[in-house]
């Protein structure tokens, strides 16, 4: 197995510098990554979501969303009303502001996207997405095995969930 701390690191350098280049170019709309990040799931989801739905499909924490949101309220990206099957939650829906940035914010990550694949094969290229895949689906199984015990802790994880040291 890979050295656990080049994945860590490399996996953070990936996504800090996609949130950069991102901002960088997002800047002039006045649309932070976050911001965008929650709009591409808005885009392919459709609006009239729920919070929580928002909170489980780009799979931040509900207080990162929250102020996510309420930023996106304040720079007119979103609505948020009431939701009329549980008064405790809000709908999300696009403005028509959000919706003319589209093109614009997808043709941003996209180029990203171009950027990162540069010089790489596209086999290689799709063979990577399969991996990305089935890391994340790993990642998100081990998540909820963690999550899933009454008091988390050493005490409460089997021998074969344990990580061993290197």
């Amino acid at each position: 197995m890979a050295d656990f701390r080049l994945l860590v690191s490399l996996g953070n350098r990936i996504v800090q510098d996609g949130q950069v280049c991102l901002n960088v170019a997002l800047r002039e709309h006045g649309v932070s990554s976050a911001e965008a990040n929650v709009l591409m799931f808005l885009y392919s989801s459709g609006d009239g979501v729920t919070q929580d739905t928002i909170v489980s499909g780009v799979d931040v924490s509900k207080a990162a969303i929250s102020r996510t949101l309420a930023s996106m309220e304040r720079k007119s990206l979103i609505v948020r009303s009431k939701n009329e099957f549980d008064r405790r939650s809000y709908r999300i829906w696009l403005t028509d502001r959000a919706r003319g940035l589209r093109d614009y914010i997808e043709a941003q990550y996209k180029e990203l996207v171009i950027a990162a694949a540069e010089g790489i094969a596209e086999e290689e290229v799709e063979g990577f997405t399969r991996v990305l895949q089935r890391v994340a689906e790993n990642l998100e199984s081990y998540r909820k095995r963690r999550i899933s015990f009454p008091t988390p802790g050493p005490g409460h994880i089997s021998e074969a969930h344990k990580l061993s040291p290197r």
